[in-house]
């Protein structure tokens, strides 16, 4: 259930995030934010499930445990594949929208072909990794290319801040530095979270068994102590951004639309803080016993 919260508050502090942004670029009308929100979410997917895939998923130390690992493995990979068959044509479909709309707005043109390079190498590598063919006996071997897609996508958050910081602020070092490490820190975390949700789950549901139950615990705990840098990580990126406008004033909060913006996102983001901190104290990472803590299923035993 709390997994679920705080997808669901992440989501919302994104759209407010969005609204944010495009308030400062002056392009800030319904069809532009939601455009530009699903472009970011669908981003963060790709950007999290690539981490996850590329980075969370290992094969057991165990030799009797490899071919359970290797199991789940494989059947958490299919499910991110039938879900990027969904989610990259709207990342594809968004990015050309939202770069078309940036050139529009003056944006540099050598920045707008670069997006459009990398739009094209993330499309066609994640679109080799759906549809290549799979080993289900050693799945491991499909880390390489995830790796290679979110390095792509790294690149990208880079160049998304970009455009960003060149409408809003001219283009500045340091603005591009935070609002870059803002984006990748945010797709991570959510992306990160979709997995856990929609894949991890699904799949040790399927073939649950002490070793399933296991890996997953173990991808869950990775991913739990990359949370615990991107989660500071976002805060302190969020402030820094949202100083020039505001500052430490509450006034400057409470007197107008862009201010309330900003104390509503802060306020999610105080509820993100609580969900994760009270997330492995109720041991409600998720719905399946030991996954949150692999000793619980040895202290029901006892």
């Amino acid at each position: 259930m709390l997994p679920k919260v705080a997808l669901t508050v992440i989501s919302i502090a994104s759209f407010v995030g969005v609204l944010l942004t495009m308030t400062t670029h002056g392009a800030g009308n319904l069809f532009q934010v939601v455009t530009r929100w699903l472009h970011l979410i669908s981003f963060a997917f790709l950007i999290g499930g690539t981490m996850w895939k590329g980075l969370f998923a290992k094969p057991a130390e165990l030799p009797e445990q490899r071919s359970y690992f290797a199991r789940f493995t494989a059947g958490s990979y299919a499910r991110f594949r039938s879900l990027m068959r969904f989610i990259l044509p709207i990342f594809i479909v968004t990015a050309l929208f939202d770069t078309y709309r940036f050139a529009s707005m003056g944006v540099a043109s050598w920045l707008v072909w670069f997006e459009v390079a990398i739009i094209t190498a993330v499309t066609f590598t994640a679109g080799y990794d759906v549809f290549r063919p799979v080993n289900k006996e050693d799945p491991f071997g499909e880390r390489t290319i995830a790796k290679a897609i979110l390095a792509l996508l790294l690149v990208d958050a880079i160049i998304l801040a970009a455009f960003d910081v060149n409408l809003a602020q001219g283009g500045r070092i340091w603005p591009l530095v935070v609002r870059s490490i803002h984006l990748a820190a945010f797709g991570m975390w959510f992306g990160g979270a979709v997995w856990n949700i929609f894949i991890t789950v699904p799949a040790a549901r399927k073939i649950i068994s002490l070793p399933v139950v296991l890996a997953a615990s173990q991808q869950l705990e990775r991913f739990r102590i990359t949370v615990r840098i991107i989660l500071p990580t976002l805060i302190v990126t969020g402030l820094i951004q949202a100083y020039p406008y505001v500052g430490f004033s509450l006034r400057a909060l409470t007197s107008s639309f862009f201010g309330w913006l900003i104390l509503t996102k802060l306020i999610l983001i105080v509820i993100l803080v609580g969900v994760f901190i009270t997330c492995p104290m109720w041991r409600a990472c998720s719905p399946i016993s030991g996954m949150c803590k692999i000793d619980d299923l040895y202290n029901k035993g006892n």
